[in-house]
This record gives C-alpha cells, structure tokens and sequence, in this order.
C-alpha cells in the first residue's frame, strides 16, 4: 500500500501541478505572457507539495485517486474553455 501512495503522490501530484500551471497560465490576466508562465510555474510546486502532504495525511488511497481524477478532469475541461476562448 505504501508504494502505490508513494507513487500516486509523485506522479499524481505532477499531473496535478502541470494542469494547475496550464490553467493559471491562460487565467492570469499578466500583459506579459513570460510573467504569466513564471507565476504560474512557482505556484505549481506549491501545488505539487501540498498534494505529496495531502496524499500521506490520513486519507484513504481511494478517496484521494477519485479525489485527484475528479480534479484533473475539471482543470482539463477549463483549460479546454480556456483555449478556446484565447485561441
């Protein structure tokens, strides 16, 4: 059980942290779109920590697996928005 909490909170949390950086990046209404990637790239190791904190705390293993797919699907959807609306 450990190895797959370990491996849900590395890999989890990247997939996780790399979507939250996709979406601050269209989100952030900086002019300059350099500032907008570096914000938005900090911010996702805070992400990706709090999610490796949160995946050990006392959490059952599925609970966080629906928890993490179900937030990874809403931040794919927005960024789909997202694109859409910029691009």
């Amino acid at each position: 059980m450990g190895i797959l909490r370990i491996l849900t909170a590395g890999f989890g949390g990247y997939l996780l942290a790399s979507l939250v950086t996709v979406t601050l990046t269209f989100a952030l209404p900086f002019s300059n779109k350099v500032e907008a990637i570096s914000f938005a790239t900090m911010m996702s190791f805070l992400v990706w920590l709090g999610f490796i904190l949160y995946s050990f705390s006392s959490v059952q293993l599925k609970s966080l697996l629906i928890q993490l797919t179900f937030i990874c699907i809403n931040l794919f959807l927005i960024n789909t928005c997202l694109v859409g609306i910029k691009g």
